[in-house]
């Protein structure tokens, strides 16, 4: 194998990892023009499930990149299909509770957001991302290619690449670099990070499978996921995608308990109780824990989705959280390199998702407490009056315990970076979370308002690639010139919009809304300020020395 350099790459970001953080960072940067190279050790093919939420903030985001409807198109199972997810001593057992539309997943417009939620594989979603990101000629994807090792210096990052191909090694100039990478980081071992939390909350496999007529022969109807409740193979089980493809996952196994490819089969014939052909495609054997990397950033150096953070999967967090801190960096990024965004930018990336990452790991970890077997009634299975009592009893378990994983608005929208050096929230207090009732602020820090126009369009489809101005009222025209002239000296790119229609006044009682690329609002105010422009930006203390 030669292993001989054959060169050097330049680039302004180099992104470790190809999954959909790398990719929507890839997007970020690449719908502003930004030089970008992502690569993948891996050619991200497979039938693993991973993640199968894309949730109501993330497509928000697809919806931006312009990518919402390719990804409801690529629905497997259909966009109607209903999102239930039903509680069941087995698929040939008793119905004890279900909650309809989990996830926010049902089609239609919805007032609080501009995008419902979606099931579907991951695997999907990166095809749907990579379509996208190969449009975009400023970035450039290559896959089975390996971070080696790298090095900062004072003006750029060094990293030594090994393509898996041909064996071949090159260096790569760049930037910025940004780990995303996964759990076992190289980036991140790379700028002296550590995770810290509890590892190995539980022990996991995820088996999928193929099963035809599966669907049919059960009473339960459609639905996402069944939970299994029994004392002989707790479990969760649903519909993957299209050719009669399943996922499967015991819970509560012991530590010593070790399943093979080859048993498998008959494990989902006991958790189910039918009998039809099942043909196991992969079996993954996976950790949950609750872990949070030191720090995310090195310099020029940067850790997003699963290298900066682990939790469990339960509530549909990991992948849409990841999304979130690749919107978060990229634009910033972006801005930077553009001249048009000061280092404060770059500083709030960590002030401002670390505490999203621990408030969500929060949740995830309650709800991995509460799992199948953590459900289970004596006589649950019974047909007599102790199995209807004990069946009464675990319904109403599920009912309280469970709602706070599949009915999150709250969470997944409320995220506010109070505490952000880039937002001028003028010492308001940080609003209260509610994991259920997602209230829309219209404050500095908040998610902006979301509404429907009366030409059919959202509210976000006018916000800019860099800020936006939101005029909602006569009174705040005036500060528009002023705005204008000051976003034209700092070479700040500014949107103007002044939507016309009665309800946004309500949502927005501010005159004088500025709101950022990532949809969170930066200021608010009834003037215009000639500082604001240069706080929002991280411009502040240039924009002084040239003022």
């Amino acid at each position: 194998m030669n292993k001989a350099k054959i060169g050097r790459v330049a680039t302004q970001v180099l992104v470790v990892g190809a999954g959909p953080v790398g990719q929507g960072l890839g997007i970020e940067l690449g719908l502003r023009g930004i030089d970008c190279l992502v690569i993948d050790k891996n050619d991200r093919v497979g039938v693993a499930p991973r993640a199968k939420t894309t949730n109501v903030r993330s497509r928000e985001h697809f919806r931006r990149w312009g990518i919402a409807q390719a990804l409801r198109d690529a629905s497997p199972l259909g966009i109607d299909y209903p999102s239930n997810v039903v509680f069941t001593t087995r698929l040939s057992g008793h119905r004890l509770a279900r909650f309809d539309n989990a996830l926010y997943c049902g089609p239609g417009r919805n007032p609080l957001y501009s995008e419902h939620a979606q099931w579907i594989p991951q695997y999907t979603v990166e095809q749907i991302m990579r379509d996208r990101l190969q449009t975009l000629a400023s970035v450039k994807l290559q896959l089975q290619c390996e971070l080696l090792g790298f090095e900062q210096r004072d003006d750029l990052v060094i990293a030594r690449l090994g393509d898996l191909k041909t064996g071949e090694q090159f260096e790569v100039q760049a930037q910025y670099m940004v780990g995303c990478d996964g759990p076992r980081s190289l980036v991140r071992d790379g700028i002296g990070a550590r995770l810290e939390g509890e590892y190995g909350l539980s022990r996991n496999y995820n088996f999928v499978f193929r099963a035809p007529g599966l669907a049919k022969a059960h009473a339960h109807g459609p639905a996402i996921m069944y939970w299994q409740i029994n004392s002989d193979v707790p479990s969760l089980i649903g519909p993957m995608d299209t050719g009669d493809r399943w996922f499967f996952m015991p819970t509560g196994l012991a530590p010593d308990v070790h399943i093979s490819k080859e048993e498998a089969p008959a494990l989902i014939r006991r958790a189910t109780g039918i009998d039809v052909p099942y043909e196991v495609l992969s079996a993954d054997e996976w950790v949950a824990s609750r872990l949070l990397a030191t720090h995310y950033r090195d310099r020029r150096v940067f850790l997003a989705g699963d290298a900066a953070h682990m939790h469990p999967p339960f509530g549909g967090f990991g992948m849409n959280m990841g999304i979130g801190d690749a919107v978060d960096l990229g634009w910033k990024l972006s801005a930077v390199l553009k001249g048009w965004g000061g280092p404060p930018l770059l500083d709030s990336y960590e002030r401002e998702r670390r505490p999203v990452h621990v408030h969500v790991m929060g949740e995830a970890t309650a709800n991995h407490k509460l799992m199948s077997n953590g459900l289970l009634e004596n006589d649950i299975e019974a047909d007599n009056e102790q199995g209807e009592a004990a069946r009464r009893r675990a319904a109403e378990h599920i009912r309280r315990g469970k709602l706070s994983e599949f009915y999150t608005l709250g969470t997944i929208l409320g995220d506010c970076y109070a505490d952000s050096p880039v937002i001028d929230r003028a010492d308001r207090p940080e609003p209260p979370r509610d994991f259920l009732n997602y209230v829309p602020r219209a404050e500095p820090g908040c998610r902006a308002p979301h509404a429907w126009l009366h030409d059919g369009s959202s509210l976000f489809d006018h916000f800019g690639l860099g800020l936006t101005l939101l005029v909602s009222s006569p009174s705040g025209r005036a500060g528009v010139d002023a705005a204008r002239e000051e976003a034209q000296r700092l070479g700040i790119p500014l949107a103007v919009i002044q939507p016309e229609e009665a309800g946004i006044r309500g949502l927005y009682p501010q005159p004088l809304t500025l709101i950022r690329p990532d949809q969170h609002i930066a200021w608010t105010g009834d003037v215009w300020r000639d500082d604001v422009l240069a706080r929002v930006s991280g411009l502040g203390v240039r924009a002084k020395a040239e003022a």
